[in-house]
């Protein structure tokens, strides 16, 4: 019931945006935008209500796999885990719960660093390419939507910087506890970052959405000063809460909802890893050495992900650009410029875009 209801009213959000964007995009009607502005302020509010839920549906899921993790783990060792005793917390205990710090705040950072360089990526693509500006010679909004193409098309390569370093760090993190720490060290490594999570990610939410939501009622001309006079865009509130939004989008957006889905693949690669595959023993006496080869190993395809990739991607847009180029000179849509320097000279294209 808890993901049904987080699944509708988050959803009536994003419904909501959307149509708060064909409406601006389409018309200059002012009622149609007024009530489009009413509808993006509502369901901004919905959307992060069904964030917060995300969050609790998260921790609770997450519970349930520790424990069947706990029970398949002894249960192959033909060890029943409620006859198990011992010290309550050992060092491989403690040591686990520091590293589920650790590594849940190292997550939190990686996933804000990725964002923020994507967006400074497509603020440098809108500042400096002119294939994302506006048309001119055409009318509104025959003049965005070639831009628009452009700039969605080259989102979808950029923001494959976003996805690859966040998920080496998931992939890593029940390897690197398992195999140092053993399966006691892993239980409390999932078990505390899961608590760290349930309460970090509703911070981020709300302190994001509170920036978010506070902007977009001054934006939308929705807020009136104590005199009755509409506080608008041309305010200097509308610039401070820029400011804001700048820091708490990512946080609303990215880096919140994205800790509830780290820590259950986690706690689900965790399982698969430690219950049926069997990978750990119940003390790191003979797999310490893969914890430390594992943190070798993601930390170098953290790096490439951060530069190499960066190239990777430079040199398939370059030959996607020299594709589109050809395939307009083909047209004869700029038969001039080629005929003067060539369709294969490299100056042609501008790799720095």
């Amino acid at each position: 019931s808890g993901t049904g209801f987080q699944g509708g009213i988050a959803s009536y959000g994003a419904i909501a945006t959307n149509a708060h964007k064909i409406v601006h995009l389409t018309t200059y009607h002012a009622m149609s935008r007024h009530r489009a502005n009413v509808c993006a302020a509502l369901g901004d509010s919905t959307a992060h209500a069904g964030n917060t839920i995300s969050a609790v549906n998260a921790f609770q899921a997450v519970f349930n796999i520790v424990l069947t993790l706990l029970a398949q783990t002894y249960t192959n060792w033909d060890q029943s885990y409620m006859q198990v005793t011992g010290a309550i917390l050992s060092n491989y205990s403690q040591a686990g719960l520091v590293t589920g710090i650790v590594l849940t705040f190292l997550f939190c950072a990686n996933t804000m660093i990725a964002c923020l360089d994507t967006s400074r990526a497509f603020k440098k693509i809108c500042m400096e390419s002119k294939d994302v500006r506006r048309i001119d010679r055409l009318p509104f909004p025959q003049s965005h939507i070639k831009p628009l193409k452009t700039l969605t098309a080259y989102g979808a390569v950029v923001t494959i910087r976003m996805v690859f370093s966040p998920m080496i760090n998931t992939l890593a993190v029940p390897l690197i506890g398992g195999y140092l720490l053993g399966v006691k060290g892993l239980l409390f490594l999932i078990s505390g970052s899961n608590v760290l999570i349930l309460c970090l990610s509703t911070l981020l939410i709300n302190s994001g959405q509170s920036w978010v939501s506070a902007r977009k009622f001054v934006l939308f001309g929705l807020l009136k000063d104590q005199n009755g006079e509409v506080v608008g865009p041309d305010s200097v509130h509308n610039r401070n809460l820029l400011v804001g939004e700048s820091i708490g989008g990512p946080l609303e957006d990215t880096t919140g909802p994205a800790m509830n889905n780290f820590i259950k693949f986690v706690a689900v690669f965790a399982y698969v890893t430690g219950g049926p595959a069997a990978l750990y023993d119940e003390e790191p006496k003979n797999t310490w050495w893969r914890g430390f080869l594992t943190v070798a190993i993601s930390t170098s395809m953290v790096a490439f992900s951060k530069v190499g990739l960066d190239f990777v991607l430079r040199v398939v847009q370059q030959l996607a650009e020299r594709r589109r180029r050809k395939q307009e000179y083909e047209d004869g849509q700029i038969e001039d410029d080629l005929a003067k320097t060539g369709d294969d000279d490299d100056d042609d294209f501008d790799t720095n875009v």
